[in-house]
C-alpha cells in the first residue's frame, strides 16, 4: 500500500486510519524514516508481499536435493533470555527448510537460585530434536568466551551466529546452502531487518552492498546473517574477549584479511529483535561496544600494514579511518579553465591557503588561447605562485580530452582532477583523498560535491540505475542521513565523479587515460569501471567535501546530444554490469526511480 504522508487531507483520513490499524504507529514512523532515507513503501507490507517465501516455495525448498549439503552449526550464547524470545529463536531454527543444521547453545544464565528457566526450556526442545546441543555454564564468561565454548562443541563445516532473542527467516539456511552450490565461499552474509517485540511486524531493512572493505572499515555493516567456514574461523583464532561487544566485528575484519571469497546474499534472512534492552532500539545501551569496535578496527588497520588512524564519528559505532601519506609524494592538480575569473580565483585560493597538503603543482588547462584578456589573467596567476602552470589547449574543448591533455603535462605521482568551479571546503580534503589513493588496493578516489545550498551533487555512482548511471545521494542535504547513513562514511562504489577525482598517474597512463570516445560524464564512469576490471577499488571519501559554484557551467550546449549518442556505446561496453546489477547497489532497490527506493 502506498500512502503519501505529504498529502494528508480529508480524502486521505480514512486511508490514514486504515494504515495505522494495519501498521501501527511504529509503521508510521517507519514510513516517515523510509520516505526520508530512501524506500517509499511501508516495509512491513512490502516484505510480506514481495520477500516472504510462500508456502509453496517453502515446500519446494524442503524438497530440494542439493549436491553439496554441509552441516551448519548455529552458535547461540544464552543469558537470562525471556521465555518467549528463547522459544521463538529456537523454533526459527527448527522450522528451517534446510535440515542439515546443528543448534549449539551455551547458557551463562545465573544459577544461584537453582536451575534457570532457560535450561528447562532448552531441554524440553532437546527431547524432540537431537540436533540441539546444550551446555550450562557455571559462570558467565562474556560473549566472546561463551561463543568460543559453543564453537568448540560444534561440528559443522560452516558456522553462523544467532543472538539469543533474534530470529532466522525460514529460508535462511536454504539460501546459504543454495549459494554454496556455485562456490564453497569462506564467508557469506545476508541482508537483515528488525522485528517488533511481539514478533508481528518487521521494519528498518538493511539492504547491503556486495563486499565493501571501506564500508566495513566504517562500521560492521555485515552483522547478520554472518556465515563463516570452520576452517577460516579457526585460522583467525575464533572470538577475542578483548573486543567483547564488538567480537563479531573483530572476526569479520580478520576474515576479510584472510580471504576474498566473500558472498553477499541480497535477501533478508535475519530478524533483529527490538525490545527495551536491545541495541536495535537503543544502541547507546552498549557504549562499551563502540570503543571495542574502534580498537578492533585499529588492530585490523595495523595488521594490514596501513599507516592510518581510527576515530569515532558522530554516528554511533561508525568510524573514520584517516590514512597517512608517507613520504608526501608529489601531487598534480589538474583544473580545466573557464572564463569567469572570479570563480577561478575563488577555487584556486583554498588550495593554497586552506590545505594541509602542500607538495603539489596546479595545472590549469586553458582552452582560450585566442582570448587576450584570459591570457593576461592566466599569466598573472602563474607569476603569483611558482607551482601554478597554465598549459595552452588548442583542441576541441571537451572535458575528456582536456583532462587527458592536462594529465600529459603532470609531474606528480598522483593526479587530482577538478572541474572548473569546484572549490575545497575542508582543509584536509586533499590529504584525505591522497591517503586513500596511496593504498595498493585503490585506483580511484572521489570526494563529496555539494551545491551552493549544501545539497549533494555527487558522492558515488551506481551503474545501470535510471539509465547508464546515477549519482547515489544526489539531493541529500549536507549533514543529513542518506540510506543507512552510508553517505556519511567512506565506502566503495563502481564509479565516482570526474568533477573531483584522484587517480594514480601510473594507472592512468597504463589505461591510456580517459576514453575520448566519450565527451560526457560517461568517460568518468567508463574509466572507473576499467580501473575496477584491473582489480583496483574505487573509494568515495565522505569527509573530503567540495563545493561546485552555481555560476560555473561545465556542460556544453551539445552535452545532452552527446550523452544520448554515447549511451548506446556505454551500454554495449558495460552490458555485463548493467545486466547483472551494480555490486554496490542492492538488487532489492529500484533501478528506475529514486535511488534506494524499494522495488
Amino acid at each position: 500500500m502506498k500512502f503519501n504522508l505529504s498529502a494528508i487531507n480529508s480524502t486521505n483520513i480514512k486511508k490514514g486510519i486504515s494504515y495505522i490499524r494495519e501498521n501501527g504507529l511504529d509503521g508510521i514512523a517507519s514510513r516517515v524514516r523510509y520516505k526520508m532515507q530512501g524506500p517509499g513503501l511501508a516495509y512491513n507490507g512490502w516484505y510480506r508481499d514481495n520477500h516472504m517465501p510462500s508456502e509453496e516455495e517453502l515446500i519446494n525448498q524442503r524438497n530440494t536435493g542439493f549436491d553439496y549439503r554441509p552441516l551448519i552449526s548455529i552458535l547461540v550464547p544464552i543469558y537470562e533470555t525471556p521465555e518467549r524470545y528463547l522459544r521463538d529463536m529456537i523454533e526459527s531454527v527448527i522450522n528451517q527448510t534446510y535440515d542439515n543444521w546443528q543448534l549449539v547453545m551455551v547458557d551463562g544464565s545465573k544459577r544461584d537460585q537453582g536451575i534457570p528457566r532457560t535450561e528447562t526450556i532448552i531441554r524440553e526442545y532437546m527431547t524432540e530434536d537431537r540436533k540441539i546441543v546444550y551446555a550450562p555454564l557455571e559462570k558467565n564468561m562474556g560473549i566472546a568466551i561463551n561463543t568460543n565454548m559453543a564453537f568448540n562443541l560444534s561440528t559443522g563445516e560452516y558456522i553462523t551466529l544467532l543472538d539469543h532473542d533474534d530470529l532466522l527467516t525460514r529460508d535462511a539456511l536454504y539460501s546459504v546452502v543454495n549459494a554454496l552450490q556455485e562456490e564453497k565461499y569462506d564467508v557469506l552474509y545476508s541482508d537483515e531487518d528488525k522485528i517488533s517485540e511481539d514478533g508481528t511486524k518487521v521494519s528498518d531493512p538493511a539492504f547491503k552492498p556486495d563486499f565493501s572493505i571501506d564500508l566495513l572499515r566504517a562500521h560492521n555493516y555485515i552483522t547478520h546473517l554472518f556465515v563463516v567456514s570452520r576452517k577460516l574461523l579457526l585460522e583467525v583464532g575464533g572470538f577475542d574477549s578483548e573486543y567483547d561487544g564488538a567480537q563479531d566485528y573483530d572476526v569479520a575484519l580478520k576474515c576479510s584479511e584472510k580471504t576474498k571469497s566473500i558472498k553477499h546474499i541480497p535477501r533478508v534472512l535475519y530478524h533483529w529483535r527490538i525490545n527495551d534492552k536491545s541495541v536495535a532500539l537503543n544502541p547507546h545501551k552498549k557504549e562499551y561496544a563502540k570503543e571495542a569496535g574502534k580498537r578492533a578496527l585499529q588492530a585490523h588497520i595495523d595488521r594490514c600494514g596501513c599507516f592510518a588512524t581510527v576515530t569515532h564519528t558522530e554516528m554511533w559505532s561508525m568510524y573514520k579511518v584517516s590514512y597517512d601519506t608517507p613520504g608526501n609524494p608529489p601531487l598534480s592538480i589538474v583544473i580545466s579553465g573557464g572564463k569567469n575569473r572570479d570563480i577561478i580565483e575563488r577555487c584556486i585560493g583554498p588550495l593554497f591557503e586552506k590545505t594541509r597538503y602542500s607538495d603539489f603543482e596546479l595545472i590549469i588547462v586553458n582552452p582560450y588561447s585566442d582570448d587576450n584578456v584570459m591570457q593576461k589573467f592566466y599569466a598573472r596567476l602563474e607569476s603569483t605562485r611558482k607551482n601554478i602552470r597554465v598549459v595552452e589547449y588548442g583542441g576541441e574543448p571537451n572535458p575528456t580530452s582536456m583532462k587527458n591533455f592536462g594529465a600529459s603535462k603532470a609531474k606528480g605521482d598522483y593526479i587530482l582532477f577538478l572541474d572548473y568551479g569546484v572549490e575545497k571546503l575542508e582543509v584536509t580534503a586533499v590529504k584525505e583523498m591522497l591517503g586513500h589513493c596511496m593504498r595498493k588496493d585503490v585506483g580511484v578516489v572521489g570526494g563529496a560535491i555539494f551545491d551552493d545550498r549544501g545539497i549533494t551533487i555527487s558522492q558515488g555512482m551506481a551503474v545501470g540505475i535510471n539509465g547508464p548511471f546515477s549519482h547515489l545521494y544526489k539531493g541529500v542535504k549536507k549533514g543529513d542521513f542518506g540510506y543507512l547513513m552510508h553517505n556519511r562514511v567512506n565506502a566503495n562504489y563502481s564509479a565516482v565523479s570526474g568533477a573531483c577525482m584522484m587517480v594514480k598517474r601510473s594507472l592512468l597512463k597504463g589505461l591510456g587515460g580517459f576514453s575520448e570516445k566519450f565527451k560526457t560524464e560517461l568517460a568518468d564512469v567508463d574509466f572507473c569501471l576499467r580501473i575496477r576490471e584491473h582489480g583496483y577499488l574505487v573509494v568515495g571519501v565522505a569527509d573530503a567535501t567540495w563545493h561546485l559554484c552555481s555560476e560555473a557551467d561545465n556542460k556544453s550546449e551539445d552535452y545532452d546530444t552527446y550523452f544520448k549518442r554515447e549511451t548506446g556505446l556505454f551500454e554495449i561496453l558495460w552490458s555485463n554490469i548493467i545486466n547483472n546489477g551494480d555490486p554496490y547497489y542492492n538488487p532489492n532497490f529500484t533501478r528506475n526511480g529514486e535511488c534506494h527506493d524499494i522495488k
